[in-house]
């Protein structure tokens, strides 16, 4: 039984009640008097549960068929802050809203959120004080490697980050959505781990994950603390914090199966991979933080919301976009119990009453999930230089608005894809503040020539992890178009998520499509041509960057050549 409504405390009181009389009448009574006794007394029960909540209950309510995990869920949800903030987003027992819930209700008895919660926030206020000094500070000199035109990516900026994505857990935030750090109560609630990546024996005992967790808690507040002068502790703390952190998002994404894990777990890969070199003042470090910042907006976010928009192509078809029938079925019957969970019902009836609009909205949504991120993976080097502040900010500025409607009209909770949008924004703040302008000085190249080999080969090194993770984007979404054919010849496992989604490292976030249209798709010719446009645009836009470096520094050789005759 699907239970789409709310339930408080004197319902589930009545529905008590009513199962104890059912079982003293089944200990007392012979069958037929029971069964007139049951039917009597379930019967008044209906009639007190509706009388005590005739504004939030259907007509029909069978009291005798709700769950134990869910009457304990709906009796405990006033504890979390976002479902006493917006009730309606807690208000459904489906989808794991209700395991999920409680985890969440676990994990902070487990951490002593009560205490913990307030300094985090102190944390985060402290945190983004200094990035704001930061930025008077900050040298945003123009490079002319792979990451031009990328701004640098601090390590104020990361404590930003790192400090805002615990406050956002510690506090279950993003509930009834899942999160990392509520794997051991995963665990030791009898979840089941999907993932061959880690060792079984090591992650099943759910005492081993509360001592990581500690662990990743202790480090992360240190690495928060420090001043980001202190560099070799820093990165001691912050990667320390990261080994756990990783491992409980990719095992909470492959098995409590929600997306809104999967943007996080490639990034805080990546900025272990740039955290030893980020701190520092030389070029190297400079080159880090332009690659970070290069691979959060291509790799971690356009690649994300454009895999969203190739899978409303595949899955519902071209025509379906352009007449909008795909979100037409998403505001009414895409999601089960979607009015109940709606933070803003009134909006949701005045969305789905502009029946000739919805065509309108459909566009829109297709061009903030195909035309932005495309234009943030295709453009090239040159353009980007002057461009890259306001296509970026237009990409960031919507997207937040699209998970802001999401959350008013669905009640979708991607807080951290909010977070991560909000980061990349905050690291192109220093570019749009220098108004863009991003050419080479003749001094600042003397300047760098003596860090040239260790720049370039940092430099090409992430710019080729960031192609190769573009093309295992690319290479998801072609499977996703073979139907998974490409995946099986090459032997790999059937995706677990509806048969066509694997989740990690790459998803094809085939929210809101009708599952039906999933076994036959409608699209795969368009979404095929699409990705291949895309992916061709890209791989040209890496040959040109590559070939007019290469140009510059023939043209340098030259010019200390001809200096020394």
């Amino acid at each position: 039984v699907d239970i789409c409504w709310l339930l408080d405390r004197r319902s589930m009181l009545a529905i008590s009640l009513t199962l104890l009389a059912t079982k003293r009448a089944n200990d007392h009574h012979h069958h037929h008097d029971h069964h007139h006794h049951t039917t009597t007394t379930t019967t008044k029960a209906k009639s007190a549960v509706i009388g005590a909540n005739a504004s939030l209950l259907p007509k029909q309510v069978n009291v005798s068929l709700v769950p134990r995990e869910c009457q304990e869920w709906f009796s405990a949800r006033g504890n979390l802050t976002i479902c006493r903030w917006f009730p309606t987003t807690c208000a459904r027992c489906k989808d794991s809203d209700a395991r999920r819930g409680l985890n969440a209700l676990r994990m902070q008895r487990a951490i002593h959120a009560w205490a913990l919660l307030p300094v985090c926030a102190a944390l985060l206020c402290l945190a983004s004080w200094r990035w704001w000094r930061s930025l008077d500070a900050a040298e945003q000199q123009p490079v002319d490697g792979p990451q031009s035109g990328w701004p640098r990516f601090t390590v104020e900026l990361l404590q930003l980050h790192v400090a805002a994505q615990l406050t956002l857990e510690v506090g279950a935030f993003q509930a009834p959505e899942s999160c990392a750090m509520q794997l051991p109560e995963f665990v030791s609630g009898g979840g089941t781990l999907r993932t061959p990546l880690w060792n079984h024996r090591y992650t099943k005992s759910s005492a081993r994950l509360e001592a990581a967790r500690r662990l990743l808690l202790a480090a992360w507040l240190c690495f928060l603390c420090l001043p980001p002068r202190y560099r070799r502790a820093s990165t001691c703390c912050f990667l320390a914090g990261v080994a756990p952190y990783s491992m409980f998002a990719v095992l909470n994404l492959t098995s409590d199966m929600s997306h809104t894990n999967q943007p996080l777990s490639l990034f805080v890969v990546a900025a272990a991979l740039a955290m030893p070199f980020l701190g520092g003042r030389d070029a190297a470090g400079d080159i880090a933080g332009r690659w970070l910042t290069q691979f959060l907006a291509l790799c971690v976010l356009a690649s994300g919301y454009l895999a969203a928009g190739l899978s409303k192509i595949r899955y519902a078809g071209v025509a379906a976009v352009l007449n909008g029938d795909w979100l037409h079925f998403a505001l009414t019957e895409g999601t089960s119990g979607i009015r109940q969970r709606s933070p803003c019902p009134w909006l949701l009836d005045r969305v789905i009453a502009l029946d000739q609009h919805v065509p309108l909205l459909s566009w829109g949504a297709m061009a903030f999930e195909l035309l932005l991120p495309a234009l943030v993976l295709v453009l090239p080097a040159p353009l980007r230089a002057k461009y890259c502040g306001y296509v970026h900010l237009a990409f960031v500025a919507s997207a937040i608005g699209f998970h802001a409607f999401n959350f008013a009209v669905l009640g979708a909770n991607f807080m951290s894809n909010c977070v991560l949008l909000g980061v990349l924004g905050a690291a192109l703040l220093p570019q749009v503040r220098a108004g863009l302008r991003q050419s080479l000085a003749p001094e600042d190249a003397g300047r760098r020539e003596g860090a040239c080999s260790v720049s370039s080969s940092l430099a090409w090194a992430g710019s080729l992890l960031t192609l190769l993770c573009l093309l295992g984007w690319a290479a998801n979404n072609a499977d996703a178009d073979s139907k998974n054919e490409i995946g099986a010849a090459l032997g790999l496992p059937r995706p677990v998520v509806h048969g066509i989604d694997r989740m990690f490292p790459f998803s094809v976030f085939a929210m809101y499509t009708e599952k039906r249209t999933r076994k036959w798709p409608k699209g795969l010719a368009a979404s095929h041509a699409v990705l291949l446009v895309i992916t061709s645009l890209q791989l040209l836009s890496a040959a040109l960057q590559y070939s007019g470096h290469c140009k510059l520094v023939w043209r340098r050789r030259d010019d200390r050549e001809a200096r020394l005759l």
